[in-house]
């Protein structure tokens, strides 16, 4: 997917800036801290982070895309010290703590097909807490979408210059998973990308699995449609299509 643009990985946007916003405000780092980023991707989040004085750490599968955060990085600071982008699987995050906060953004906590890998997620990240540590989820709310699987069409220009892209989204109860299947139509013919599927856990499910992994005070913020969560606000099942989820060491 980021591979056709740099979109589909995500860029430091008015959205971005948003979502730190409400990434501060839940976790409350103070200043200086070390945050992790898992699954960070093109490193939007870590590198808007990093500027405000946070020390960043970023991991991901994919290195081709840990060059891209870089280069973003580059392109807005030259050669000022970046955040510490380093591949590495999730489930055995391979840098070393304490961090004071660690988030999963965009719903990476979800692409396992199964759960016991989401857990070893968890542990792996509650290893590298420190006291007090401070973790922040990013999932999708099933309730929401088992009412609203959604078709959406950007035309060209809109994600890529020179085609269409039709992106749907469909929730299956039976897996407890959301389907994310993307084609892009050029003219010179339609390419069905392979399907995303992310794990959508109900709060029951999501808090036994976070206490499992040795995290405790588990709380769920709701948003407002498609919004980052304001402050207070509980998880509404017909509005808030994302659920944000914090937990303490």
């Amino acid at each position: 997917m980021a591979a056709l643009h740099p979109s589909f990985a995500g860029e430091v946007d008015l959205l971005a800036e948003s979502q730190v916003e409400t990434l501060l405000r839940l976790l409350k780092p103070p200043q200086g801290a070390r945050m992790l980023d898992v699954g960070c991707g093109a490193g939007r989040h870590a590198i808007l982070l990093h500027e405000q004085g946070y020390e960043l750490t970023g991991v991901d599968l994919s290195p081709q895309i840990l060059r891209q955060a870089q280069a973003a990085w580059s392109a807005r600071h030259g050669t000022r010290p970046a955040p510490n982008f380093v591949p590495g699987d999730m489930r055995w995050l391979p840098v070393e703590g304490p961090f004071q906060s660690i988030y999963f953004m965009d719903m990476v906590l979800g692409v396992f097909p199964d759960d016991e890998s989401h857990l070893q997620c968890l542990r792996s990240a509650r290893a590298l807490a420190g006291p007090g540590a401070r973790l922040l989820l990013e999932q999708f709310n099933p309730f929401y979408w088992a009412h609203n699987s959604r078709t959406l069409h950007f035309g060209p220009g809109e994600l890529l210059p020179d085609a269409d892209v039709v992106r749907r989204y469909k929730y299956d109860p039976g897996r407890g998973r959301i389907d994310d299947e993307i084609v892009v139509m050029r003219a010179g013919g339609r390419e069905a990308l392979p399907t995303q599927t992310l794990r959508a856990w109900t709060p029951p499910e999501l808090r036994r699995l976070l206490r499992m992994a040795g995290w405790k005070h588990v709380r769920f913020h709701g948003s407002r449609g498609w919004e980052p969560p304001e402050p207070g606000r509980p998880v509404d099942p017909k509005d808030s299509v994302f659920m944000w989820v914090t937990a303490e060491a």
